[in-house]
Order: C-alpha cells, then sequence, then structure tokens
C-alpha cells in the first residue's frame, strides 16, 4: 500500500515538472523564436521599395502624402505622387548630403551634412538603426489585450528615443506581417505617447 502511495506521489511530481518545464519552454522559447524573427526583419531594411501613405497629425488639421520609397543602403529617396501640388518631388539622402529636385518646377538643392534630415523616420532603415541604439521591444496591439487572444499574424517592435531632442518623434511601433515579414504600418508618437506620424506601406518589395 505505501510503495502504490509512493509511486502516485512520485509520478505526481514528474508531471508536475513536466508541466512547469513545457510552459517556460512555450513562453521563453517562443519569444526567443519571436525575437529571431525580429532581427532578421531589422537586417532585411537596407535594401527595399514600396508605395506609402504618410498621415500627420496636429491640433489644428491632418495631412495626407502619398510616396514612393527606394532605399539602397545608404542611399534613401521619396518621390512624393501626392497632392498634386508637390507632385515629382523628390527627395534624396546620400552619403550625409540631402538632395531636393523637381523637374516641374525646375528646382535642384543640396544640402551638405543635413543631419537632422538624415535622421529621417520616413524609413525602415532609420527604424532599425533606432532599435539598435535604443533597445526594442515585442508589444502587444490593444485589440488582443482588449480579447485577450495573441494574434499570430502580426508583430509589433517598439523602440523608445530617450535621448532624441524632437519631442514629436519619441515612440515608433512597427506593425509586421510575422507570415511574409513584411511592415504593415508604422506609428510615430510624441513624448505624451500621442500619434504624431503613421505611415502604411503597399507593395514591399524587399530584395
Amino acid at each position: 500500500m505505501k510503495n502504490k502511495r509512493f509511486l502516485f506521489i512520485f509520478a505526481l511530481i514528474c508531471i508536475t515538472i513536466f508541466c512547469i518545464i513545457y510552459y517556460i519552454f512555450l513562453k521563453f522559447g517562443n519569444n526567443n523564436s519571436k525575437e529571431k524573427i525580429v532581427d532578421e526583419i531589422l537586417n532585411s531594411f537596407n535594401v527595399y521599395e514600396a508605395d506609402i501613405k504618410v498621415t500627420v497629425y496636429s491640433n489644428k488639421n491632418t495631412n495626407n502624402y502619398y510616396m514612393h520609397q527606394i532605399v539602397n543602403h545608404k542611399v534613401s529617396r521619396c518621390i512624393i505622387n501626392e497632392p498634386e501640388e508637390i507632385n515629382g518631388l523628390n527627395i534624396e539622402l546620400n552619403n550625409g548630403k540631402l538632395f531636393i529636385k523637381n523637374e516641374k518646377y525646375n528646382i535642384e538643392k543640396v544640402y551638405e551634412n543635413y543631419s537632422e534630415v538624415l535622421n529621417n523616420s520616413l524609413f525602415l532603415n532609420t527604424f532599425s538603426d533606432d532599435c539598435i541604439n535604443n533597445g526594442y521591444k515585442l508589444k502587444e496591439s490593444e485589440e488582443n489585450e482588449v480579447n485577450n487572444n495573441e494574434n499570430k499574424d502580426e508583430i509589433i517592435i517598439e523602440t523608445i528615443l530617450e535621448n532624441n531632442k524632437n519631442t514629436y518623434i519619441k515612440y515608433k511601433e512597427l506593425y509586421v506581417d510575422i507570415n511574409n515579414r513584411i511592415p504593415k504600418k508604422l506609428i510615430i508618437k510624441d513624448d505624451k505617447q500621442k500619434i504624431y506620424t503613421s505611415i502604411i506601406y503597399n507593395n514591399v518589395k524587399i530584395k
């Protein structure tokens, strides 16, 4: 009788230990897997093309801009399609220089050592640099938190720019489709965590 009781208690302890180990593996093993995926995603933003919709929010109004974005390592370009009055405006960042061109209005200017613009939040490679320099964390979407439902198809990568003097750009959240590793949108918030800019990505081609 004592042997049976001992075997029952021993089996119960083994099952408990197994459940604890399994839970730890699921929780931390899954996080490690996601972190590996995030690192691969961030490293893929050096060369890509995308159509983007940029929305800039202010106290008085909201402005939308439609652009085509091209990034090739140190060369980053935005070609503005809308609004019509600045259609064709070409903004290029290249090795510490800012180029602004518009053949329609015969505009061509070059600015040397334009460091403030080089930290341009429109580009995904800038987001990668921000994550490397400031660290990042994975964040649950508000919808998932309310519904207590983990969306396995989406990762939210958040980085906080503690030392950025621009108070309008303090928090960045990148939403990425985990299946194809393609970014969906980038939310930029000010120091009060109010949305300052949102960028929607379409026709993304990561090369």
